[in-house]
């Protein structure tokens, strides 16, 4: 096809320094990231926990007192509050 001087060279690759360079980059790059992962993990866990560990706390004092509404609505009428009975 091509004959005489003006033969099509082939081109050289990357040398071998450039691709031990590019390797060992790649190489830390997954490293970085596998280690980001682990940390977003373990923080993940942690909130899991220290949610899970608030609301154990709260499961199962709930009252009208300290529920959602905070005690509003509590008013009694003057004719349930009797010395006998005290609105119960």
């Amino acid at each position: 096809m091509c004959a005489g001087p003006f033969k099509p060279r082939m081109p050289k690759g990357p040398s071998e320094e450039e691709l031990r360079a590019r390797e060992s980059s790649r190489k830390a790059q997954r490293d970085a990231l596998k280690e980001e992962r682990r940390q977003a993990e373990q923080l993940k866990q942690d909130q899991l926990e220290a949610t899970t560990a608030a609301l154990a706390g709260r499961r199962g004092r709930r009252s009208l007192l300290s529920g959602r509404k905070g005690g509003g609505g509590f008013e009694l009428k003057d004719e349930y509050k009797t010395k006998t009975n005290l609105g119960a």
